[in-house]
């Protein structure tokens, strides 16, 4: 069988994977929603849609086939099992308007053709001051608002092309007296064509119950006890499907692409799209675009790879215009211990 041949054939079987898969993880009550806009905005728990790590989202969050390092158990559950060390720590830091801080944390470790990662991200607002009806510029006290998720990813590389993986992930969502819980999961594949380090993948994202809330509002200053019956809200399910490749342009020069396409539940579908170019595999210059945004839509950023006494580190920065919300910045530090053996840019020149 041809190179080529092989390569349609794999693509073929993978795109009907991924469609089996969207139609298997979605309700059957949320088919006909995802494939129009009256959805739109209706999802809860918008924090879970937040890009992970400064790399991701230089290259326009096209991050499905190229979850290779700390961040991928937030992207591809089954990229975890392509990082470069046997462990592997990793922090993203973001700002956004309004003074809202995040952070994402993960650490995994890989035993033969099974990889574990333990992942959580926290979203802070700051102090808000609390209005009532008779103090509608502020009663001089305060409250805050912040979002939570810890989750749990298991991958296993079924052979030496193909790995899956799952996250199992706890969320909650805290807003003065009121609180947003559930249990959501993610399910993800990776395939190395065997063109180069050609490879794709799917990841489906956010599925499961619907985000539950609760909590005791608080008494008005006339007695009155508002109610306590809520209504529940969408998880903000998405299916992402993705290719990328390197292309080397020297002994010490790679141009890498990546594409990925997004459905989410309650959003118009989009295109992103990236390029990385690695110099003396140090130095990494990356660009981005997401078609689905009503403003902005580009990011950029660079990284820097050092290799130590048997450490790999990268250090990754990003800005992503996001229209009238000004310039957004991404920080973020991804750390393995390296086995003896184990070369940290092999994913690039495999030829599987």
């Amino acid at each position: 069988m041809s190179a080529v041949r092989h390569y349609r054939i794999v693509l073929a079987g993978l795109l009907l994977a991924a469609g089996l898969a969207c139609a298997t993880v979605a309700r059957a009550g949320d088919l006909l929603r995802l494939y129009g806009e009256e959805n739109v905005g209706a999802a809860g728990g918008q924090f879970l849609r937040v890009p992970v790590g400064a790399r991701a989202v230089a290259l326009g969050k096209a991050y499905s086939a190229l979850a290779n390092d700390g961040s991928a158990p937030f992207w591809n559950p089954a990229g975890i099992n392509h990082t470069p060390g046997r462990h592997n720590f990793f922090f993203s830091h973001s700002e956004y308007a309004a003074g809202i801080d995040l952070e994402h944390l993960a650490w995994h470790t890989r035993r033969q053709n099974f990889a574990f990662a333990l992942s959580m991200g926290v979203l802070r607002s700051g102090d808000i001051e609390r209005t009532d009806e008779f103090h509608q510029e502020g009663t001089g006290q305060y409250f805050n608002a912040n979002q939570f998720f810890a989750g749990l990813t298991v991958s296993r590389a079924m052979t030496d092309r193909f790995s899956v993986g799952v996250t199992g992930k706890y969320y909650q969502e805290n807003l003065d007296e009121y609180q947003l819980k559930s249990v959501l999961f993610d399910v993800g594949i990776m395939y190395f064509l065997g063109l180069g380090d050609t490879r794709v993948g799917f990841s489906a994202r956010n599925f499961g119950g619907d985000l539950r809330p609760g909590g005791t509002p608080p008494t008005l200053s006339d007695g009155y006890v508002p109610g306590t019956e809520f209504q529940s809200f969408a998880a903000p399910t998405e299916g992402i499907f993705g290719a990328a490749r390197t292309w080397e342009l020297g002994r010490e020069i790679g141009f890498l692409t990546t594409a990925d396409f997004s459905h989410p539940s309650d959003a118009k579908e989009s295109f992103r799209m990236g390029g990385e170019l690695g110099l003396r595999r140090m130095l990494f210059l990356r660009a981005g675009y997401e078609t689905s945004r009503v403003e902005g839509g580009f990011s950029a950023g660079f990284g820097l790879q050092l290799v130590r006494k048997q450490m790999n580190l990268r250090i990754d920065y990003a800005y992503s215009d996001m229209g009238a919300f000004g310039t957004i910045h991404y920080f973020s530090i991804d750390l393995s211990p390296l086995h003896k053996r184990r070369d940290p840019d092999a994913w690039r020149r495999r030829d599987r």
